[in-house]
Parts: structure tokens; sequence; C-alpha cells
């Protein structure tokens, strides 16, 4: 028996053959249309003609790779055994040995001419793991890139490094055009998803001996988009604020983490995650920071047998929060977690589904804090919370909510498998727009009046 409950809004990203199945992609409300190359083997990377040599700099040993500020030439180079040819830089995703037949192949080309009769220039860039871009840089990948550089072989100091497979800082920007960036494990994927060791070696070397730790670093509000992220402890990274949109991260410890200071601002759009440990985690502790995620999935995240708190959909710690037209759905914890301390404003907007969850739907906590969380839970669309195995909605004890519904919008709880609706502390709720069967309250905890759960058909 299945309430008649609305039906889920479309949205669905799936990867085949190393690149989006367009086809496939449905994202709410608008499909996603993928940027389209010329030539499917061409990688371009866009920046200033008349930018400086950039000095290689080291953070420790285990620095991040920077390349040579170039100006627009034409560059041939080798991709998998197919001739390139571009009218910008290139760079090419190799790995291991290939990465040296790539060099021995287009450095013999160097000798010849090209297609149009001109000597080839003296230096053919390359996009490998571990390079950082700058400020005016755009990047955009033609091709998987697959980071296997030998953990075995590492200094001391990237093996204690929370490393990044590829940094963007400032204004720069990263179109992965439905390409992915992946590293490659020595051991199941499950050693990552579960490893909870004392110090960042031990975590890289008993957990599937990753020289990355993380995938895409954004900070200072860059950009990436169109990418599938696999394999890391945290396959994105934002800190200082940044944007990403219409993406795929599956298969890391954290899907997404967001650690934010002051006056950052962070925005997550079209974009699913799951798969993960834990799928996204936000860490925003300043009075003025802003985390927004319109059209996000985060379903289907597994938790970890050695870290607790894992398993939510949206784990979210910040000041001010808005989530529209969005589902955490089928987690192995609960769908969404509002976490801190202080005062926090927590906007739904659109069409929220919190469902399936193995805990509850959307609840209270502080895991990341020691004292209370006060603030305000505003609805402004439909937030549909049920069928989760313990509680719909629950407002933890040292939660001083004031929960409200807009005028035309609704909060339906229904058909949970503890209670629907449960208040341990002073939270209270506004007169109207709430649905619910079942609640429990805690001495002197307030309840809200509720129009009853639809019969089942």
């Amino acid at each position: 028996m299945t309430p008649n409950y609305p039906v889920e809004i479309g949205h669905s990203l799936e990867e085949e053959g190393g690149a989006f199945d367009e086809e496939k992609i449905n994202f709410y409300p608008p499909s996603l249309s993928l940027p389209q190359l010329q030539d499917d083997n061409n990688i371009s990377i866009e920046g200033s003609e008349d930018d400086e040599e950039n000095d290689e700099t080291e953070k420790g040993e285990a620095a991040n790779k920077k390349r040579p500020g170039m100006s627009k030439v034409v560059c041939t180079i080798l991709a998998l055994g197919a001739a390139v040819t571009t009218a910008v830089v290139a760079a090419v995703s190799v790995t291991g040995a290939h990465r040296y037949a790539q060099s021995q192949i287009s450095t013999s080309l160097l000798s010849g001419q090209s297609k149009a009769g001109k000597a080839e220039p003296a230096y053919c860039d390359r996009l490998i793991c571990g390079q950082n871009f700058t400020s005016g840089e755009k990047i955009t990948l033609s091709e998987d890139l697959f980071c296997d550089d030998n953990f075995g072989t590492a200094s001391k100091a990237a093996k204690k490094s929370r490393n990044c497979a590829i940094t963007l800082e400032g204004d720069a920007e990263l179109d992965c055009n439905g390409y992915g960036i992946s590293q490659i494990s020595s051991l199941a994927n499950d050693a990552l998803l579960n490893c909870n060791e004392d110090t960042i070696t031990l975590e890289k070397t008993n957990c599937g001996e990753l020289y990355y730790y993380r995938g895409i670093c954004l900070s200072g509000n860059a950009k990436a988009k169109n990418c599938r992220v696999d394999t890391f402890f945290d396959g994105f990274y934002v800190e200082s604020g940044g944007e990403i949109k219409d993406s795929l991260v599956l298969q890391n410890r954290v899907g997404i983490f967001v650690n934010d200071g002051p006056g950052d601002s962070t925005k997550i759009s079209k974009t699913t995650v799951r798969g993960n440990a834990q799928g996204i985690d936000v860490k925003q502790t300043s009075t003025d920071n802003k985390i927004y995620i319109d059209q996000v999935r985060s379903n289907n995240n597994v938790g970890s047998d050695n870290i607790a708190k894992y398993g939510d959909g949206f784990h979210l710690y910040g000041k001010e929060i808005t989530v529209k037209d969005s589902e955490a759905s089928s987690n192995a914890r609960n769908g969404m977690v509002i976490d801190g301390a202080g005062t926090t404003s927590v906007d739904l907007k659109g069409t929220i589904f919190l469902r399936h969850n193995e805990a509850s739907g959307l609840a209270t906590d502080n895991i990341n804090s020691a004292g209370p969380l006060n603030g305000t839970l505003n609805v402004d669309g439909q937030v549909n919370i049920y069928e989760n195995g313990a509680f719909g909605l629950v407002l933890r004890s040292d939660t001083y909510f004031d929960v409200e519904v807009k005028k035309g919008g609704s909060l339906i709880s229904c058909e949970n498998g503890n209670k629907d609706i449960r208040n341990d502390g002073a939270s209270t709720f506004g007169d109207d727009g709430f649905t619910c069967g079942t609640t429990k309250g805690g001495t002197g905890s307030p309840l809200p009046a509720c129009a009853s759960c639809p019969l089942c058909s």
C-alpha cells in the first residue's frame, strides 16, 4: 500500500563510456546541455596571453604542480593514439607508463611539420593530476583523468598531506565536459568508505594507498561543472567559497565537503551525490556565510562501519542555509541533518523529498558543536517526509527552532517508522501547514496541529 503522495520531480544523471549520456540527463526543471567540442580528443586551457612563467612551488614535497603560463599557440600531441591539433594550448590526461610514452611520441612529432606546414612549438602542455590553476584560467577536459601516482614511493610530506588532484583558486573555472576525475586504488572501495584512522598517513596507507586525499579543490569562489568525481576521501572540497554544478559525485568517503569561513558563499546545483559514505557535509561557523543547494539529489549514501555520523544525504552546519527543489532519500542514516550552535536560518523552498532513509528524514543535532542550536526553519514550498525508518521530523532537546510553514506551503510527514514529528525540546510550530499521523513531545514541548495523513490506496 502506497500513500497518495506527490509525484517526484524527474532528475537523473548517468555516466556511460567515460562521459555522461546527454539523452539520459533530466535535471529538474531543465535538461543539462553539455558543451560540444569539435574534436572529442581536445582539451583546452585558456589563460592570459601575457602570463609570466610561474615558478614551481612546493607545499612540503606534496606540491601542486604549476604549469607555465602560455600564449595561444598551435600544438600537436597524441591523445591515446590519436593526433590532436588545437588553436589553444593543449593538454591530455595520461597515466603511468602512458604518460612516458606520450612524451616520447610528442617529442618525435616536434621535428616534423604540422598539417599547415609549420614547425611545431617546443612545448606541449599536459593536464596531469596535482595541478593548480589560478584566477583567470579556464580549463576544459575532453577525456577522463585518472590519477595513479605511486603512493608507495611518495615522500613523507605527500603521505601526510590532504593534497588535491586538481586545485582551482580565485575565479578559475573547470569544465569537465562530462568526463571524470578518478583515483586508482589498490584496495576495494569499501576500504575507503570505512576508513577511520588516527592520522592522514595511516588513512592513505590503510585505505587504498591513495596518493591524493581530495579530488577537486575549490577556493576563493572558483567554479567546477560537468564533472564526475570518484575514489577520494573528499570528492569535492570547498574552502572560502565556490560553485559546483551539473556534476556526479560517487564512491568517495565524503562526496562534497564545504569548509567556509567569514563572508563566504557556496552554491551546489543540478548535481547528483550517491554511493559515498557521507553525501554533502557542510561546516560553516561564521555569522555571515551562506550555503545554497538547488536541484541536488543526495541519495543512497551508504555510511561507514567506523564513522558513526556518516550516512547522511545532507549534513548542514551553517548560519544561512537554503535548500530548494532537492532530495535526500534512501541513505544509511538521515536524509537531512541541521547541525551547529548559535543562530541558524534554514529555508526549505520548492519541492523537497526526504524519504526511505534508515534513520530520520529531517533531524537536528549537535555533533559538531557543544552548544544549543537556535533559529528558524522556514518552509516555503512543499516538504515531503515519509517512510523513514525512525522519525520523520525530529527536533532534539538542545534545539530551539521556530518552525514556520509559509502561506501556500506544506510540511507532510507520514508513514514513518516511529513518530512522524517528535519535539524533545522547546521548539515551536506555526499554526498551519502541517500534515502528520503520529507525534511525540517531551515534557512541556509543543507539537503542531496536523491535518491527517492521506489514506493509502
